[in-house]
């Protein structure tokens, strides 16, 4: 194919500018000369609610936030081949932290986003929990954000257990919610997992590969969970209000120091052995369009 030279023209027409493409564009092999084919409604994994977002670790050799600032310091971690890039190798040893910024603190509603590689599920005792993700208080008792993967029985050879949820502090009588979830088809490859919450709807979400879903509480099984300041019936939760219990510290890949009273020494408990890539935090619970448009970008490694 022969490659065409000149010049981009640019053209106002009512107030709005178009470009011409001249002889000097270029086509993408993904598209057109705009840049690539959107998958999903999307071009990439960056184009989802940048406006809203405020944490974004990519883990290409480091644990870098670019765009909240709120940087990890690795323990023992090393950095191998991930989804975009590169990713966290995790370790028995190997932990990351980071002092959560004030958007953080500050959450009404968030959407949380990452892909996990595990290499194998732990079983029983003595083994225990796998922590992935955390924003824990300065007590610890119950973290304000928890991600987890869980030591049980398999159900399959392939499943993963996983304990995600959020603390209302301010709540009167359900405070904390740790739900169960099983990741199905989970085990030796890489699997995108959100989890959203919606305080306007006080609805909570997770998705595993763009697709939501069913979620163990106090009120079922399901897809999509009202959260709820008690039993059935209660007034919803509403918005999250930290203000009574800040995050304080942030860990990826182990649990946060002093949580459920496990341990006070961070990168002494749950330290997840796996992979961990494209940590994206923001503060709107993202619909589930735009949750599949980041695992169908990620997956084709933009």
């Amino acid at each position: 194919m022969k490659k065409i030279t000149g010049k981009l023209t640019l053209v106002m027409i009512a107030g709005a500018t178009l470009a011409i493409c001249a002889p000097s564009c270029k086509k993408s092999s993904n598209g057109g000369p705009s840049g690539p084919t959107p998958i999903g409604g999307f071009v990439s994994s960056d184009s989802v609610e940048p406006a809203n977002l405020i944490a974004y670790w990519p883990m290409d050799g480091n644990g870098t936030d670019v765009k909240g600032g709120a940087n990890a310091t690795g323990v023992n971690v090393t950095y191998v081949t991930g989804v975009r890039g590169q990713a966290y190798q995790g370790a028995t040893n190997a932990y990351a932290s980071f002092t959560p910024n004030a958007a953080m603190v500050g959450l009404q509603s968030f959407s949380l986003a990452f892909w996990y590689w595990q290499p194998a599920q732990p079983i029983g005792t003595p083994n225990t929990p796998q922590g992935m993700f955390f924003l824990a208080d300065a007590g610890g008792a119950n973290p304000d954000i928890i991600v987890e993967n869980e030591h049980y029985a398999p159900v399959s050879r392939d499943s993963v257990s996983i304990h995600a949820g959020l603390t209302f502090p301010k709540a009167t009588n359900y405070k904390g919610f740790t739900m169960a979830t099983f990741d199905t088809v989970a085990i030796g490859k890489w699997v995108h997992f959100a989890m959203t919450y919606d305080g306007g709807s006080s609805t909570y979400v997770v998705y595993q590969n763009g697709q939501a879903m069913l979620n163990s509480s106090a009120y079922g099984n399901l897809a999509s969970t009202i959260l709820l300041d008690g039993p059935t019936g209660s007034t919803p939760q509403g918005n999250i209000n930290w203000s009574a219990n800040p995050p304080v510290e942030g860990t990826i890949g182990a649990w946060a120091p002093g949580v459920y009273g496990v341990s006070n020494t961070l990168g002494l408990n749950g330290n997840f052995v796996g992979k961990l890539d494209e940590i994206r935090l923001f503060k709107v619970a993202l619909t589930s369009k735009e949750v599949a448009g980041l695992y169908l970008n990620g997956q084709a490694g933009r």
